[in-house]
């Protein structure tokens, strides 16, 4: 049966869409048109939503007197006070619309992060600073995951935010104990790759009764834990833990390719994915139930990984 995933509710930069650049053009990006068909997206231009027309004069972000100024290329007009007000304002408004992540676009004087180019007083680049708008998402919106389209190029970062994203979006989802209970026992194991100590929290925070504490209290764990980045060691703990339910079950040859498989993934020589399949195999061929309902095998749509794409984690 097809995994049916819960749609992200994701902040998306308008200029993906729409001819909202200073210049008038449009970006195109492969990953945010293959999201459309499994989120839904909520689109935002700061630099149009304070008041600038299309097309317009190119702004950018100066460091002037040690302070950071958002300015117009002739730099006679200061459009900082309006970005931040309206970036604190959209900020707030984000707890509203129940978001789970970010997308904006990279390089951008408002969206950046981390690698718009911050200019001189005399006009020349001094060094890389994140725009003004995401300058703000970062530092109220700690519980979401933000990114930029570029940075989502990397397939660690790509595999990071859309398991997190949609992950996120599951949880939206939840309305009851009995579902806190399937989405945390579903999950076990993408967790124990994540954070096993956070996990192993998130199990106790459960067994109390209760629903509505426990699950604001189980969410602000489970941002923390899907924080984490994925390192190699946690997820090779998790698929020993996944060949525990066949060892008793195999050949002596099945369990000697399958370390052989395990160490050649330990020295990047073959993919997670490899891996997987070779797990997902067995747990159809001995119908492990409990296994073949673990988010671990496809936390969000294979579709949105591109076919060069492999999951590795060192």
């Amino acid at each position: 049966m097809k995994e049916v995933f819960a749609k992200p509710r994701l902040v998306v930069s308008r200029c993906f869409f729409e001819h909202t650049r200073y210049d008038g053009g449009i970006i195109s990006d492969d990953l945010i048109k293959r999201l459309e068909k499994y989120a839904d997206f909520v689109k935002v231009c700061p630099e149009v939503e304070i008041g600038l027309p299309i097309p317009r004069e190119p702004i950018d972000v100066f460091l002037i007197d040690g302070k950071i100024r958002l300015l117009n290329k002739t730099m006679n007009a200061d459009l900082t006070d309006r970005m931040f007000e309206f970036s604190r304002k959209f900020a707030q408004s984000v707890s509203t619309l129940g978001v789970d992540g970010m997308i904006l676009k990279s390089k951008s004087p408002s969206c950046g992060l981390n690698d718009a180019k911050l200019y001189g007083p005399n006009g020349k680049v001094v060094s890389k600073t994140s725009g003004l708008f995401a300058k703000t998402m970062l530092e109220i919106l700690t519980d979401i995951p933000i990114e930029s389209e570029m940075r989502l190029t990397n397939d660690k970062l790509r595999f990071e935010f859309l398991s997190a994203t949609f992950t996120l979006a599951k949880f939206r989802n939840v309305n009851n104990k009995e579902e806190l209970i399937k989405f945390h026992a579903s999950n076990k194991l993408f967790f124990m790759a994540k954070n096993e100590a956070l996990m192993r929290q998130m199990g106790r925070i459960i067994a109390r009764k209760g629903f509505k504490e426990i699950k604001e209290e189980y969410g602000t764990i489970l941002r923390k834990l899907l924080k984490t980045h994925v390192k190699k060691p946690r997820m090779i703990n998790a698929l020993m833990h996944m060949y525990g339910y066949f060892k008793e079950k195999l050949s002596i040859d099945e369990k000697a390719y399958f370390m052989d498989l395990l160490n050649r993934y330990s020295t990047n020589t073959v993919s997670l994915q490899s891996v997987l399949i070779l797990l997902k195999s067995w747990a159809l061929r001995f119908d492990e139930k409990y296994l073949l309902e673990q988010t671990i095998f496809e936390p969000y749509p294979l579709e949105l990984e591109t076919q060069h794409e492999s999951r590795e984690y060192k």
